[in-house]
């Protein structure tokens, strides 16, 4: 939760809605990202859908089983 929280305050302080994301598979982290919606001018970049997206990329498809957003 915490680095969630470090990410929500990174993307808020760069403008963004304040808000992180981590991705964890058996206690490793995968991916942490905050909003990137105002700097991309992507409506579908959420801290949560870029979490996933990085977490898919790492394991090599989209079955992210055991996984906790």
């Amino acid at each position: 939760m915490t680095l969630a929280l470090e990410q929500a305050r990174c993307a808020g302080a760069q403008g963004e809605v304040p808000v992180g994301a981590v991705l964890v598979i058996g206690g490793e982290v995968l991916a942490a990202r905050g909003n990137e919606r105002e700097r991309r001018r992507d409506p579908t970049a959420h801290a949560e859908m870029l979490a996933l997206r990085d977490g898919a990329a790492i394991v090599g498809g989209w079955r992210l089983k055991e996984a906790t957003l």
